[in-house]
């Protein structure tokens, strides 16, 4: 046994990747394996990574203790025991994940990155040991015929999360404001503008409120696989971008956790753009995204929004949770969204004072209600459409202008400020 396991090693070792091979690779849509139990993949995986366990959580168990109490060629030959009647339905799932590979390839006109016809397999398990090397091994002698090249990750998903913790690079502009002035929706639109952004509502499925379930998946992922996800958008597409722009959060995001290194950064970020808008713009925004049609069409929406409100009576007080309620059910949106104003403009004023480091400059940007106006139009900050157009209502705020605005200020703040790289 330990000769086999010794063959194993020396043949892998030569088809070792790194971590940065393995996450360029899942990004682009190449097959990444996770060999690991079902439960440590559910703590948390390669974003785009496959499971397809090895052992289940009691065989992994079971070999642990085996290999701690009894020593490692034991441990083997139970591990051995356990694998060997699953390798012909691994090796089946394989297969069928390079055809599909393969497929898509050449629906999309071959794979110019590597050049040729060869479908590139990654295979890695916690430290990049005997799971990952064994299956890799297995895979390497029956798809060999086929043009696959099947590699393992080197260190495993341990050297990934290493990887995967807060990163030097482009500066970090924080995107602030009160509830409603549009913060994630400006986020979206510079994302899709060509700048960096982080997302950190949308990679932990939840806006950060009581009510920020609305319109998410109904599971949000754990902190582990939340700081994986936060890291791959960090690496990113774009080579060297200067700047990083995340919207201002606490240190949870409903129940995950943002990485302290990564809060670190946010809390000493050089710029701070403090977005603000008209009550009645803020309200617009909250009443589409909480309470839109679509939304209100989701089984259980009215319910769950009525829960929501009911966990902040301690805060409210009852009387005016309890009027709130009423005006839900009664379908005055917009007059539950002026109720809520004043408890979260409270909460986002005393997170802003409190815990924002003083010495980072902290810019604000205007966004006014625009009147119609005859002559001259000059370019004014982040301001709502101003006119009914495209089934918009006249207050609903102007993305296209804010994200210009907020563009900028970066820039200015460059021109200002020399110690910026």
């Amino acid at each position: 046994m330990e000769a086999f396991a010794a063959g194993v090693r020396r043949t892998i070792k030569r088809a070792e990747a790194s971590v940065d091979d393995v996450v360029r690779a899942a990004r682009r849509g190449d097959i990444v394996l996770d060999v690991r139990s079902p439960g440590e993949y559910a703590r948390g995986h390669i974003p785009g990574a496959t499971s397809m366990p090895l052992f289940t959580d009691d065989e992994r168990a079971k070999v642990g203790i085996a290999f701690a109490k009894q020593g490692r060629g034991v441990a083997m030959v139970l591990g051995m025991k356990a694998t060997r009647p699953k390798l012909e339905d691994i090796i089946a799932t394989a297969s069928a994940l390079v055809e599909e590979r393969k497929k898509i390839r050449d629906r999309d006109g071959g794979d110019g990155e590597r050049g040729g016809a060869t479908t590139a397999v990654y295979v890695h398990c916690w430290r990049g040991g005997m799971r990952s090397s064994s299956v890799a091994w297995f895979l390497r002698r029956s798809l060999a015929d086929r043009g696959v090249d099947v590699r393992v990750m080197r260190g495993g998903y341990k050297a990934f999360r290493r990887w995967a913790s807060p990163p030097r690079g482009p500066n970090v502009c924080i995107v602030g404001g009160r509830t409603g002035v549009g913060k994630t929706r400006a986020l979206l639109a510079l994302r899709d503008a060509g700048e960096q952004v982080i997302d950190l509502e949308g990679l932990a499925s939840h806006s950060g409120s009581a009510f920020g379930w609305v319109g998410r998946p109904p599971e949000q992922p754990t902190s582990e696989h939340f700081s994986n996800l936060v890291a791959c958008a960090w690496a990113g597409s774009r080579p060297s971008p200067r700047w990083v722009f995340i919207e201002d959060e606490g240190p949870h995001v409903g129940k995950c956790s943002v990485d302290p290194g990564l809060f670190h950064r946010m809390r000493h970020a050089p710029l701070v753009v403090n977005v603000v808008a008209p009550s009645e713009v803020r309200l617009r925004v909250l009443v589409e995204d909480y309470a839109s049609e679509e939304h209100r069409a989701a089984p259980g929406w009215l319910e769950s929004m009525t829960e929501s409100l009911e966990k902040l009576q301690k805060r409210l007080g009852g009387e005016r949770c309890n009027s709130l309620v009423t005006r839900l059910r009664s379908g005055d949106y917009t007059a539950v969204a002026e109720g809520l104003l004043e408890y979260y403009d409270d909460l986002y004023d005393r997170h802003l004072g409190k815990k924002r480091v003083e010495k980072g400059a902290i810019k604000t940007i205007a966004a006014e209600t625009q009147k119609p106006r005859g002559g001259v139009q000059k370019i004014v900050n982040a301001l709502p459409v101003g006119e009914a157009r495209d089934g918009r209502h006249p207050d609903a705020l102007d993305v296209d202008a804010l994200v210009m605005d907020i563009l900028k200020t970066v820039r200015a703040f460059e021109e200002e400020d020399a110690s910026v790289p």
